[in-house]
């Protein structure tokens, strides 16, 4: 496997900001002046929305095609977990967090669809059930150009760590073809099972800190790779209003939007698909 990162621009902002951070670091009081950590965990109800189309399916007996047609998938909503960890000396500061999604949705499987090996007519649709679990890990470092005790905006780089531990189609019905039964439910297609994806990230943040102890953040991250045979879309969305009840200890209503694209062939497996999750979550922040 491999990965060509589209980075030029990025390393471009990348260069102001490192000739930029050294006369705009200004030490303060806030939760990112001079050396600072800080410790947050939120619990994320995200709407999963998505679609794979022209999926192809190696069978690992040898017998050719398991699976090749769509797969609609249809809105649900699961509680996944967000945490991570911040701490550095200003203007730096190395970020470490993680998201995981572990979720089953209806589906439709559609297009003349060949599931485990049985090819339905043109006619015909097999509805499913969708399982998808996956993560995201970021590890980054962040070069703020501005930072104040009231206010710092920085860019951000590193790598993502993108994984999809299992994502399958089940029967959800049992389906005849011409009086004879050929998909049974609960028959199950595996599509992507434990494929990694390290590429690399760029973005950027900002905080800005308002009278009585309320703090707004954002967050945009974002890659365009090539990995394996596929080009991977993922863009990264965050937006966060913070308030603090007792020193050191914040209170979290954040947004979050992640949206996924994959176009090409990982480990023989292709497909088209397009998978957004968001949705507000809440959640502690502690720093030091």
């Amino acid at each position: 496997m491999h990965f060509i990162p589209r980075l030029a621009p990025a390393l471009g902002f990348a260069s102001l900001g490192l000739c930029l951070f050294p006369s705009c670091s200004i030490p303060g009081g806030s939760a990112w002046s001079d050396l600072h950590v800080n410790g947050f965990a939120a619990a994320f109800p995200a709407e999963l929305d998505g679609v794979a189309r022209d999926i192809r399916v190696d069978n690992t007996l040898g017998t050719g095609l398991s699976f090749d047609g769509d797969l609609q998938v249809d809105k649900n909503r699961e509680t996944a977990f967000l945490y991570g960890v911040r701490g550095g000396f200003a203007p730096f500061e190395l970020i470490v967090s993680e998201f995981g999604y572990d979720g089953n949705s209806s589906g439709l499987a559609t297009g003349g669809v060949t599931f485990l090996g049985t090819t339905l007519p043109l006619a015909e649709t097999l509805a499913t059930d969708v399982a998808l679990d996956m993560n995201i890990t970021k590890l980054m470092l962040g070069i703020d150009v501005i930072n104040t005790p009231v206010a710092r905006v920085g860019f951000l780089a590193g790598v993502d760590f993108f994984t999809f531990d299992r994502f399958a189609a089940t029967a959800a019905e049992d389906k005849l073809v011409l009086g004879v039964p050929v998909i049974s439910r609960g028959d199950t297609q595996n599509i992507l099972i434990n494929e990694d994806a390290p590429v690399p990230i760029v973005g950027i943040r900002g905080d800005v800190q308002l009278p009585f102890g309320v703090r707004l953040g954002g967050e945009f991250t974002g890659l365009n790779a090539d990995f394996d045979d596929a080009d991977i879309k993922l863009t990264d969305l965050d937006l966060n209003a913070n308030y603090e009840p007792w020193d050191n200890v914040e209170l979290v209503l954040g947004y979050r939007m992640i949206d996924v694209s994959i176009d090409g062939s990982i480990s023989g497996t292709a497909l088209d698909a397009d998978l957004d999750l968001s949705g507000p979550y809440f959640g502690v922040s502690l720093y030091w």
